[in-house]
């Protein structure tokens, strides 16, 4: 399987910003920045600064980024 069809898990994160190709998630614990070409998010819009989402990023990003 390549990076590119990778496998998504599922994160309860809020967002603290976003920019045209990354968001920074806090997940509790820490922050991170994660690549939109690697996320999904329900309904196709991220939330608002502060909101709290559920996301799905590719397991090896979260891995990558300490999330999981």
């Amino acid at each position: 399987m390549s990076r590119r069809d990778a496998e998504k898990i599922e994160l309860a994160v809020t967002l603290v910003h976003e920019s045209d190709r990354a968001v920074l998630v806090n997940d509790g614990d820490r922050e991170a920045w994660l690549p939109k070409s690697q996320c999904e998010v329900e309904g196709g819009e991220y939330p608002a600064p502060g909101e709290a989402f559920t996301l799905y990023v590719a397991e090896w990003v979260a891995k990558e980024k300490g999330l999981i």
